[in-house]
């Protein structure tokens, strides 16, 4: 594929980035970090959270790096697309059983943001199909630009405000030191996690030359991922009243409430249809796509049983398990990032396996205390470990195999 020759098709390919970037960690996430941390929370996941997956079009300085890349490590790359596939699943069949009167509207309003979502899943299947998917990312991205202004513009648009939110947040000491130990999870997770990513690799391939790259992926973070973290932090209020079983003190504008649905369940499509999209593609076809739709199926199912499920640790049980989910993209694909490819670029050599998976079973109990009982100390003590341990033996040459 050349590479893309215009400023456009940079443009298109930094929204691909941005929207496909969005998915149901950058559109809750946020505002769990506000509740628990105020809005120091919010930019210790966004900040990070940019840098770590802009930088990956400057790290791959070419494309041949990036189809080598998938070629060695398309298992974990696949498996990596099962599981956000399978966390979107789960995610929105929770939050729609779970939260009723998130954002209370009236029915036709309502009617119409589910009709904008079906017409948007129905132009994307066919528009991907035809290789638009660029010129999709960017029509959505616009859109989501245009609800997030009107949020602004149209007085008394969402209450209660994010800002009321943080006020209250604010006032509980706990949070002033709680925030610093989540810094290096953060940083560890936000920095490794893009190079698993099959969309990353497709719009870095896509892009081509370096100087195409770097430009596609710092304006389809710094700008494009970047104005959906501020869409997301400007309804994180209405989040946080609703996991608090507080929904008689929200109140939206109708029209904003079916633009944020909207933006919620197409940036929602979007994800999980580009995603499917690329698992066939991988070298050697990738994981089977039947096996995609089980795992599916068995997180909807978990989804649906969940809030019969007690709380723990001042926490609902949907919550307890998005937050396991989160485990994934802090511990599991970091850590194999860390171990088979960082720690291999020194004669090609990774550390041993075991070692990795010693890692990740002492530092999981750490991530459980640090994110379910929220003693966050243990989130960096966690990832130390993770770091120290990738400096033990490595494999020999002659005995590695592709991961």
């Amino acid at each position: 594929m050349n590479d893309e020759p215009s400023a456009m098709g940079t443009i298109r390919w930094s929204a691909y980035l941005g929207c496909s970037w969005t998915w149901c960690i950058g559109m809750f996430m946020p505002a769990l970090m506000v509740r628990d941390f105020g809005f120091a929370g919010f930019l210790v996941f966004a900040v990070p959270n940019i840098i770590g997956a802009g930088l990956m079009g400057w790290v791959l300085t070419s494309k041949a790096q990036s189809i080598k890349m998938v070629r060695d490590h398309a298992n974990a790359i696949g498996w990596f697309s099962i599981v956000t596939i399978a966390f979107h699943v789960f995610w929105i069949v929770w939050l729609f059983s779970y939260a009723q009167g998130m954002i209370p509207i009236p029915d036709e309003y309502l009617f119409g943001a589910g009709a904008i979502a079906v017409a948007w899943a129905i132009v994307t299947s066919r528009g991907i199909r035809m290789g638009r998917e660029s010129q999709l990312a960017l029509v959505l991205w616009v859109f989501s630009v245009v609800v997030l202004v009107l949020s602004f513009t149209i007085p008394d648009a969402i209450s209660p405000t994010t800002r009321e939110v943080i006020g209250e947040v604010n006032q509980q000491s706990m949070l002033q030191t709680g925030v610093l130990w989540m810094i290096p999870l953060s940083v560890f997770g936000f920095a490794l996690c893009p190079y698993l990513d099959s969309t990353f690799h497709h719009a870095r391939q896509r892009l081509g030359s370096p100087s195409h790259a770097r430009a596609g992926f710092t304006l389809g973070f710094g700008l494009m991922f970047a104005t959906m973290l501020v869409m997301t932090y400007q309804y994180s209020g209405l989040i946080i009243r609703t996991l608090e079983g507080n929904t008689d003190s929200i109140s939206v504008h109708p029209l904003i409430g079916a633009g944020i649905l909207a933006h919620i369940m197409c940036q929602w499509i979007f994800t999980v249809r580009v995603h499917l999209d690329r698992l066939p593609k991988l070298p050697g076809g990738g994981p089977a796509l039947p096996l995609t739709f089980g795992v599916a199926i068995l997180a909807g199912v978990l989804a649906l049983i969940i809030p019969r499920i007690a709380n723990h640790a001042d926490l609902n049980a949907g919550e307890i398990v998005y937050r396991n989910f989160l485990g994934a993209y802090g511990l599991l694909f970091p850590a194999y990032i860390l171990y088979r490819i960082v720690r291999a670029r020194k004669q090609n050599r990774p550390t041993k396996s075991f070692f990795m998976w010693l890692a990740i079973g002492i530092a999981a109990p750490m991530f459980w205390v640090g994110f379910i009982e929220r003693a966050t100390p243990l989130l960096t003590l966690g990832v130390v470990i993770l770091i120290a341990m990738s400096f033990l033996p490595r494999e020999n040459q002659a005995t590695q195999t592709a991961a």
